[in-house]
């Protein structure tokens, strides 16, 4: 959640180092620049602090000295030498301890410490009798806290820190010396007190942090105006105490100066300079305004800085401001960000494991990618890449192709060899598709679509029986969504012919995700729920609440879009998205389809399981009754290692199957519900045959290329393009026509949403997808496709194109229409690459 450009690039270590080593302290409230003061004046200011009321009431006033600062360790030496001194009290982590009473410290935490120099309220007391005076101790504590120590109260309440290069000589507040934690939103130290570094306040923040009770954290949000959580949204509301600036006031008051120049500040904190782009920060470095210390400190930290910056640019992503949260990246420009840190640290004789890097890159990105890896190469680094994507295949110095297909089928070394090679073996599957790829278009021929003549207006008409038969909205019914701005969004037009398929391509970062997942997602499924055939943006914010973290929709009376036309005719909005499926021990792609339910209910009506009173529940492996006893459902024993990972071992007494006797005797087609799990999906259709939803169900698990899997499978065992695969059939049969539907001969029209579905897919597993998406257009649905798989919007029959490059550049609509009209344009960036795929009968075709 706090994850931003800077940090996964590393320039922001670099730059807390460079703030901590370099940054000027000013003081929070006036701004201005913390100057040295002299020990004459540090003991004006101590003498000012004994006469305050706070100094007065208290009955100890402890001066204490700082050792250890922010270091893991269990940190006995330090003891013994405050108790080899004389000193009876320490101060650690927070607590005052007896030096007696010291016990070793967790070595693996980090760990402060300081010494209890002296008690100013009980001089006598102290083993030093000559440092009795105030001013004579303040003279210790500041030698032994290397020009730092502070004046604590019994109840553990700092009055002042006082120092010879941290104190305001107009207020006389001093603060401690600078460490790189001091401007790291992920450390107490650094970290805004009311957000804890996250910029933002979320409900789940009554909860106290580590340092804190849960009064404590009451109080937080008390004094921020925040009394429940019910005050707070589930995105949360800017910090009212930083802004969003993430660092607490100390953190967020030291500044680097830099040269006078008509284009950049004199003094910026590290929160501002992270707000600059990777030129504008280049450029703010090297105006520094240095000394030959600066000098000395600067020569190994900005040439850091500057490599990583530099490799930014390289992967396109030069449009990005530093302090970006990676949460709002799409895809792409995620996995670009993660090869920049790579390239920027320079290394060589490297091997590096890349699992498909080529996932969320348009054709454009996809060839600056290729040059990194072949820098990396360059470099004398080896590279070993799991990739699907053709274009990459053919630049590999040697391919290893596995099958013949997956699963079962699979785990064969079929050819291993130059791209050339691969092409020309009998044996690849992968050598086929690389040779002679996916014919488009795969049906034949592409749907038509017409538009509606000048001035009628954009409607969805109530469907017919001549409908009904063709099971394809009339070409007329339209869903349109005006005057767009949201984001990077530059008020665009969108209108999306219903009952077709519509790809969405452009550059990683130009809007594509914003328009379609987070506005005419929500914006639909809000027309569906109040069924309005016309939908305002004015409305669609009142209504829900519609907010963006960016802060972008300040008020109620901003809208994202002018008016959302033709939505309410859906049944529903189906959205299937990158984001990973759980993948816990006991989840099964059966359960986690939601057809194990089905299943359980249909054997609890068999007679034997009615005569014994079973329900549906006695078959459920995750409760007691019909679970076996001994590996408590799971079907396998996990054996603890002691140096290795957990292994584990099939139960005995079931046998893997995860039930005990007493379910034995209850049968269909001579299986138990055991035996039923460990059916694979090709097999299940055929035993479900009875059964029209699990059937359907199962048969779409084929279509998509998982057939080969069994119902009772492990989630943490799949490959992640089988995790994507498996939830795209689960949102797809969330759409399937019910029983009740099927019988009426009434058809239902979803509208279907699909962020990249070829994630994780051989060129012939994007085939069957293909054929899925064509199947479930054929039935009346609308299916919008977000792709930069070349072969996927090659079976366009509408394609829309954002760009013309990512971030605040991007955000244009290029292009909305029938494929035919891309290939002609001569400005966009997707076009010459369709144009190199589709063979010239296949551009004939769309034209």
């Amino acid at each position: 959640r706090k994850s931003t450009v800077a940090s996964i690039t590393e320039v922001a270590q670099y730059l807390r180092l460079l703030y901590a080593r370099l940054g000027v302290q000013h003081h929070p409230d006036t701004d201005k620049p913390v100057t040295p003061l002299s020990p004459g004046a540090l003991k004006e200011l101590l003498a000012r602090v004994l006469t305050t009321p706070a100094a007065r009431r208290a009955q100890h006033l402890y001066l204490c000295a700082p050792l250890i600062r922010g270091r893991k360790g269990h940190h006995q030496p330090i003891a013994t030498w405050i108790a080899n001194q004389g000193y009876p009290l320490l101060r650690a982590d927070g607590r005052l301890i007896r030096i007696s009473a010291f016990q070793k410290l967790d070595r693996y935490r980090e760990h402060d410490i300081e010494v209890v120099v002296a008690d100013l309220k009980q001089p006598t007391q102290e083993p030093k009798p000559k440092t009795q005076s105030p001013s004579a101790t303040l003279d210790l504590a500041l030698h032994i806290g290397k020009g730092a120590c502070f004046l604590l109260t019994e109840r553990n309440a700092i009055l002042s820190w006082f120092s010879t290069t941290r104190t305001d000589i107009e207020t006389g507040e001093s603060f401690p010396a600078l460490d790189p934690k001091n401007f790291s939103f992920n450390s107490p130290r650094g970290w805004c007190r009311a957000c804890r570094g996250h910029g933002r306040v979320f409900p789940w923040m009554l909860v106290p942090a580590d340092d804190e009770t849960h009064d404590d954290a009451a109080v937080r949000l008390r004094e921020l105006g925040v009394d429940s959580a019910d005050d707070l949204s589930a995105s949360g509301t800017p910090c009212p105490d930083c802004h969003g600036a993430r660092l607490n006031r100390v953190g967020r008051a030291v500044k680097l100066h830099f040269r006078p120049s008509p284009k950049s500040s004199p003094a910026l904190s590290l929160p501002a300079l992270l707000a600059s782009t990777p030129a504008q920060l280049l450029a703010q470095l090297g105006a520094l305004a240095l000394d030959a210390r600066g000098q000395l400190i600067t020569q190994d930290i900005v040439p850091q800085i500057a490599a990583r910056l530099r490799f930014l640019d390289h992967v396109g992503l030069s449009y990005l401001s530093l302090d970006r949260p990676t949460e709002t990246l799409s895809g792409g420009e995620a996995q670009r960000i993660r090869l920049a840190a790579q390239l920027g640290t320079n290394l060589a004789g490297v091997l590096y494991v890349l699992d498909e890097p080529s996932i969320g890159l348009h054709a454009c990105d996809n060839d600056r990618l290729i040059a990194t890896l072949q820098s990396l190469r360059a470099k004398g680094n080896t590279l070993l890449v799991v990739e699907h994507d053709d274009e990459l295949m053919a630049r590999a110095d040697r391919i290893i192709d596995l099958g013949p297909a997956a699963g079962i089928h699979g785990g064969e070394l079929l050819a291993h060899g130059t791209p050339a090679e691969i092409r020309r073996s009998e044996k690849s599957l992968t050598g086929l598709f690389l040779a002679k790829g996916i014919t488009h278009p795969l049906r034949g021929s592409y749907r038509s679509v017409r538009r509606p003549p000048a001035g009628k207006p954009l409607r969805m008409p109530r469907a017919t029986s001549a409908h009904a038969e063709t099971k394809q909205p009339p070409p007329e019914a339209w869903l349109t969504l005006t005057a767009t701005s949201f984001r990077n969004l530059k008020s665009i037009a969108l209108r999306l012919p219903l009952g077709r398929l519509i790809m969405v391509a452009g550059p990683s970062g130009a809007g594509k995700s914003t328009l379609f997942r987070d506005l005419l997602y929500p914006a639909v499924t809000h027309a569906i729920k109040v069924q309005k055939k016309n939908l305002t943006g004015r409305a669609f914010v009142k209504a829900t609440g519609f907010t963006t973290s960016d802060r972008l929709l300040s008020t109620l009376n901003s809208q994202p879009f002018a008016e959302l036309r033709g939505a309410n005719v859906f049944r529903s909005v189906i959205e299937v998205d990158q984001s990973p499926i759980g993948k816990t021990p006991r989840s099964t792609p059966a359960t986690y389809l939601g057809i194990f339910d089905l299943i359980r209910q249909f054997f609890a009506t068999l007679p034997e399981s009615k005569i014994r009173g079973y329900t549906a529940g006695r078959f459920s492996f995750n409760t007691a009754g019909g679970r076996c006893p001994a590996c408590e459902g799971a079907g396998r024993i996990k054996l603890a290692m002691a140096f290795m990972p957990d292994t584990y071992l099939s139960c005995d007494d079931c046998r893997g199957l995860r039930y005990g006797p007493d379910l034995a005797d209850i049968t269909w087609k001579n299986k138990t519900i055991g035996q039923v799990l460990q059916l694979s999906f090709e097999e299940a259709a055929i035993f479900f045959d009875f059964h029209s939803q699990l059937s359907q169900v199962c048969q779409l698990m084929c279509a998509c290329g998982l057939g080969y899997l069994t119902l009772g499978q492990s989630s943490p065992t799949l490959s992640g393009g089988e995790a994507q695969r498996l939830k795209l059939v689960t949102e797809l049969s969330t759409g399937l026509a019910t029983y009740r539907e099927r019988r009426r001969g009434t058809l239902p029209r979803n509208l279907y949403l699909l962020e990249e579905p070829t994630i994780g897919l051989h060129l012939s597993d994007c085939e069957k997808l293909i054929r899925v998406l064509h199947s479930l257009v054929d039935q009346g649905h609308t299916v919008v496709v977000i792709e930069h798989h070349l072969d996927l919007l090659a079976e366009a029959d509408y394609i829309v194109e954002l760009g013309p490059v990512g971030g605040p550049d991007g955000g244009e609509l290029l292009y909305q229409g029938e494929l035919a009209g891309l290939l002609r344009m001569k400005h966009s960036p997707t076009a010459p690459y369709l144009r190199k795929k589709l063979k010239p009968q296949s551009v004939a075709s769309a034209r």
